[in-house]
């Protein structure tokens, strides 16, 4: 009866002589009579569902005809979800992707890489536009934007990508109705899983929010749990989580139970409000009793509890005794992966996710402990906008505030916020034209994300424009309320978001660093003069090969240059021990019988701690202090037996100068005569040496104060008077190339004239490579002319440079990323090298490369700290050098004897 006089009335005032505005359906050139019924009973029977479900009606001009509020028209999507059509039968191509993945198609197995380029076909049929996130700026800095709206998000992806990160990526996604039956976030999940590893399915609803839709993010509920939602006329604003949804038990219906598929998964984190009175949660494997839950607490707060799930569970079920307030259960399988939560509401707007209880959002939020929260909302804004039931002012205060609120919550967590997509209506007279305020509100939010350091996603656009709907609707891709997408048409618009989200992860991945060549390079002149060295040391003939190294803490550790000293001395002849660095007791040391022991006050100093340049030390940057009565012992060859007792010559290097104290030295136990004074007293700290003639490898040197004032002792050197090989280890841990140039070139250059060593090694870069403000060209300019010096005071020694190591640095998730300026360290090295007439090796390149420290770490070579090798990293490196040196050495003896015998 209502129907039939709301038609009649209908045509009555439109026949009656009224402006055509006024009338309800249109003259008939504006379109067939038989649609516009029709249109107009349909919306009379929307006017009574929105008042049923209390949605204020609308009291202004109508020149539209209403849609469904997106409350409604979720059961509708559904329904028709498997029907939906594709449009036509789109042939499915090869499924390769091109080289240059320009579309974000990359590391895709081969089922969903065809189910991807199905779509692309799909894509370019509906006219629908790859559309590149708008990054937006997380923190801005003097020169700029320092970082990304996405980078924690992508950075814990390339810590998944290159096996650095143990926790999981997770996503959470707040959103509506286009998303509460888990469309498009399907999509996007299976694909971010394929590509970085799954970590589980994640969060769960204990039941579906509107018991309608698609259950696959909800578990298999008893008929008796009641729930409370954000989307509802009236929610209690002090008790709603940040899922917008609680489920409780124990009420007139009694208790409850629910039941999980586990799959894969190893833990279960159930989510629930603590409360006075509460009452329990039993949880069950197959069945069988894992645990129970209390959920009495004083005040009311929400609450988790972790459960390790049984291996080979296939169900885990919860039930309920008493009052129980449940909010979801997430399942995950412990590996590193993503998991992407979906937290959607039909109806939902960013406003409605405003009535959360802020306390309760925060402290879920965080739990959950996200790298990304993606803000999905428009749709209703923009209907709602339509309806001038808000205004523009009203929907971005909103979003502002939401913003904020995750922000707030998550402060380490990339945001991301998503425009709305594109709708339709019908107008009185059968036509069909793009939704008033979708643009609109598209703009708002794009200004929003800007504003909160949030990234934006363009969706409207991406699914071609205003207009695009009625399209899409014609293709069978959009549900006759002509705002939901249907199945294939939500795969498609995850198809969209998840390629948007790709090109950006891979435009912010930083430039990965050029391989470096492998083996040692520049070696066809920089080493001739080693090479003839060897070759005489190999044929027996008298020679002498003084290598010495200076570096950072690979070279003070000693475990690399032990095994080149034991290696070359093996094959070339032993020349002795080399330089020691006066110091503290070292168990490193031991493996070469070495000790130093350090009697009465002492201070040990180095080159790090010096306040101005300039100053004296030894040649490892170091140099020991002691007060009148100290006394420093330092031991050769401690515990061994020498076959033979060749002669031999124990060194002694030292600070003279103004109030030096007296110094008394005793080798293996005997007084010798005291140091002749100079002519004149010194001015300025000077470097002494003084050389003793001894037989044998097993030495003592003691050193004494006798008072007067400070002794400073700089380190000792025992050198064996026969053919073979002499390998001087002096290193600084955290020091630079730079460190090594503030010393006193006269300190220096004394102390290399001693040595005379026929070949520098340097190895310096590692600790440049995690200076943020490293400027490459200085470093080459300075540690260039830093080389080309301290060969002249070696006396036209040759040079090898020896890059830095693979570095990583842990970010406060647990991620690895490269040290910030290892690219730059790895350019300019190599080059520097070739500039100053050096040979060059890498060891990075021996390490495997790119991010060569994690599989290092996996295998017990590289040290937790991303920087530093194990003993056996080290000894493996070492030997990987050796072999490279070795075959250059080779390859040297393979040439004419004149060419050979060139270099003196």
């Amino acid at each position: 009866m209502t129907l039939a006089l709301t038609l009649a009335l209908a045509v009555g005032l439109s026949l009656a002589p009224l402006p055509e505005a006024w009338r309800p359906i249109p003259s008939l050139a504006q379109g067939p009579v038989g649609p516009q019924l029709l249109a107009l009973v349909t919306t009379s029977s929307h006017a009574a569902k929105r008042k049923a479900i209390g949605v204020e009606p609308d009291t202004g001009p109508a020149p539209e005809v209403p849609e469904l509020p997106e409350e409604e028209a979720e059961e509708t999507e559904v329904a028709e979800a498997d029907t939906a059509s594709d449009g036509g039968t789109v042939p499915a191509p090869a499924p390769v992707a091109d080289s240059s993945d320009t579309l974000g198609l990359a590391n895709l197995g081969p089922a969903t890489l065809t189910k991807a380029l199905r779509m692309e076909a799909l894509r370019e049929k509906m006219g629908s536009k790859h559309v590149d996130l708008d990054p937006g700026c997380r923190r801005m800095g003097a020169s700029g934007c320092e970082e990304g709206g996405l980078e924690p998000f992508f950075k814990a992806l390339r810590a998944l990508r290159y096996g650095g990160r143990t926790l999981p990526v997770r996503v959470e996604h707040l959103g509506d109705s286009l998303i509460a039956s888990d469309h498009i976030n399907d999509v996007v999940r299976e694909r971010l899983q394929e590509r970085h590893g799954s970590a589980g399915k994640g969060f769960l609803y204990i039941d579906r929010p509107t018991r309608s839709g698609r259950g696959v993010r909800a578990g298999q509920a008893s008929e008796g749990w009641e729930f409370i939602r954000i989307i509802d006329r009236s929610p209690p604003k002090d008790r709603l989580p940040f899922t917008g949804v609680a489920f409780t038990a124990g009420g007139p219906k009694g208790p409850q139970d629910v039941r999980f598929d586990i799959g894969d998964a190893r833990t279960a984190e159930i989510f629930f409000l603590a409360q006075p009175n509460g009452g329990s949660v039993q949880v069950l494997a197959d069945g069988k009793p894992l645990q129970r839950v209390q959920t009495r607490w004083t005040p009311a707060e929400v609450a988790n509890a972790r459960v390790k799930l049984p291996e080979g569970a296939k169900t885990l079920t919860l039930k309920t005794r008493g009052k129980v307030e449940l909010h979801g259960v997430s399942l995950e399988n412990g590996n590193p992966g993503v998991v992407y939560d979906t937290l959607g509401l039909p109806g939902a707007y960013a406003g409605v996710f405003l009535r959360t209880h802020r306390p309760y959002f925060r402290a879920q939020m965080r739990q959950r402990k996200p790298s990304l929260v993606v803000l999905m909302f428009g749709g209703n804004e923009a209907f709602r906008l339509s309806r001038d039931w808000t205004k523009p002012e009203e929907i971005k205060q909103e979003a502002e505030q939401l913003v904020k609120l995750v922000r707030e919550s998550v402060p380490d967590a990339a945001c991301l916020v998503w425009s709305p997509i594109d709708a339709a209506v019908r107008t009185m007279g059968g036509d069909l034209i793009p939704r008033r305020g979708s643009r609109m509100v598209a703009d708002i939010f794009r200004d929003v994300a800007k504003e909160g350091g949030c990234a934006y996603w363009d969706a409207l656009e991406a699914m071609g424009g205003e207009g695009s709907a009625i399209r899409w609707l014609s293709s069978g891709l959009l549900n006759e309320d002509l705002i939901h997408p249907r199945a294939k048409g939500s795969d498609l618009l995850g198809h969209l978001f998840d390629l948007a989200i790709q090109r950006a992860y891979a435009a912010s991945s930083p430039p990965r660093i050029a391989a470096e060549p492998s083996g040692l390079q520049n070696t066809d002149k920089s080493l001739t003069a080693t090479f003839r060295r060897l070759s005489k040391l190999e044929k027996g003939e008298d020679a002498r090969l003084g290598i010495l190294q200076m570096g950072a803490s690979h070279t003070a550790s000693h475990y690399f240059t032990d095994a080149m000293r034991n290696a070359l001395a093996q094959r070339f002849g032993d020349a002795g021990r080399g330089f020691i660095s006066a110091g503290k007791p070292s168990d490193r040391l031991k493996p070469a019988g070495v000790s130093r022991e350090l009697t009465g006050e002492w201070t040990v100093e180095d080159a790090l701690q010096a306040t101005t340049p300039g100053q004296a030390w030894g040649l490892g940057g170091t140099r020991a202090v002691g007060a009148p009565g100290a006394s420093l012992r330092i031991r050769f060859c401690e515990g061994c037996t020498a076959a033979t007792t060749p002669p031999a010559r124990l060194s002694l290097y030292w600070l003279d100068g103004p109030g030096s104290g007296r110094m008394e030295v005793k080798v293996d136990g005997s007084a010798l005569p005291p140091e002749p004074a100079p002519p004149e007293p010194f001015t300025t700290p000077t470097v002494r040496i003084r050389s003793f003639p001894v037989s044998g490898p097993a030495h003592e040197l003691e050193v004494l104060n006798q008072g007067g004032g400070a002794l400073t002792v700089l380190g000792a050197a025992l050198d064996l008077e026969q053919k073979g090989i002499a390998y001087d280890a002096v290193g600084l841990p955290g020091s630079t190339a730079s460190t090594l140039a503030s010393v006193d070139p006269q300190a220096l250059s004394a102390q290399l004239s001693s040595r005379k060593p026929q070949l520098l090694v340097f190895w310096y870069g590692t600790n440049e490579s995690g200076q943020k403000d490293l400027d490459a060209e200085k470093l080459r300019t300075e540690y260039g002319a830093l080389i080309s010096r301290l060969r002249k005071d070696a006396g036209g020694a040759e040079c090898l440079v020896i890059g830095t190591t693979d570095r990583l640095q842990q970010g406060a998730d647990g991620s690895w990323e490269e040290a910030p300026a290892l690219a730059r360290v790895v350019t300019a090295l190599p080059e520097m090298a070739r500039a100053q007439g050096c040979a060059y090796w890498s060891p990075r390149a021996a390490m495997g490369g790119d991010l060569s420290m994690l599989r290092w770490q996996r295998d017990g070579l590289g040290h937790a700290d991303g920087i530093h090798l194990t003993p056996e990293g080290y000894e493996k490196l070492a030997g990987s050098f050796l072999s490279d040196l070795l075959a250059a050495y080779e390859v040297f003896k393979t040439q004419p004897p004149a060419l050979a015998a060139e270099g003196g």
